[in-house]
């Protein structure tokens, strides 16, 4: 087993896949570092953030090492071959197949942004409303943190204290040119009326400036797709969100 402790050294690794390497590249920022554990020869992250561990690996070799350290259940965003990996010693207990998109630079398809206003710390409870809209459905954002407003970009289409559209970031890394959208909801009210392309622009349109901007999306969610294909998402890498126990 090597571990790997220079970002200099992680960086070019994960240079040669951006789009697919989006969130460990912000995993590089001093705020991070601290938090994760690299391991070669192919690169496998150990994330030890958010309550939880998260395990991301740019192939498969050095897997199951990463593996003997992390604190079970451990999160998971690994490719086809990873996923095997991880089978092989331990037991997955969940899987969803996604698609990874990058933006490619294109703005044919966005929208004027005027409605939307940047969100802040104090719209916290305000966004937490509107994601508990979609709580019972199943449609609220599993992956948000009040500090990701603060730390991140968001957007909101608001009606005086309430939200109504909205569209963020899980990871913010401009120092890494890297940026990865998400935490987009519209509230179940006021969909149809294109709420969410408004926040999804303005969001982007912070964003545009940086080298790489990417987003995860259910492979099953054609709409989504085809949303964020009009806005200059291109389909770059199909990959399984997951979570593992143990071995038994």
């Amino acid at each position: 087993m090597e571990l790997l402790t220079s970002p200099a050294e992680i960086r070019a690794l994960l240079e040669g896949d951006r789009i697919w390497c989006v969130y460990a590249l912000g995993d590089l920022a001093p705020a991070m570092f601290g938090k994760t554990r690299w391991f070669a020869p192919d690169l496998t992250l150990v994330l030890y953030d958010y309550g939880t561990c998260i395990l991301f690996a740019m192939g498969d070799a050095s897997v199951a090492e990463a593996l003997a350290h992390v604190q079970w259940p451990v999160h998971l965003q690994v490719q086809a071959p990873a996923l095997a990996a991880v089978e092989r010693v331990a037991v997955v207990t969940k899987r969803q197949l996604m698609w990874r998109m990058g933006w490619i630079g294109d703005r044919s398809g966005w929208v004027e942004v005027s409605r939307a206003r940047r969100l802040t710390a104090a719209d916290v409870p305000a966004l937490e409303r509107l994601y508990a809209d979609g709580a019972a459905s199943g449609e609220s954002p599993d992956f948000f943190f009040p500090s990701m407003v603060d730390d991140g970009v968001f957007f909101g289409v608001c009606d005086g204290g309430e939200i109504l559209a909205v569209a963020g970031t899980h990871l913010y890394a401009p120092d890494e040119g890297a940026a990865a959208m998400g935490n987009v909801y519209t509230h179940s009210a006021w969909r149809g009326r294109g709420l969410g392309r408004i926040a999804t622009c303005a969001t982007l349109g912070a964003l545009a400036g940086l080298e790489t901007v990417g987003l995860n999306v259910r492979a099953g969610n054609a709409a989504a797709i085809r949303v964020y294909a009009s806005l200059g998402f291109r389909k770059h890498c199909e990959f399984f969100e997951g979570l593992a126990t143990a071995p038994r």
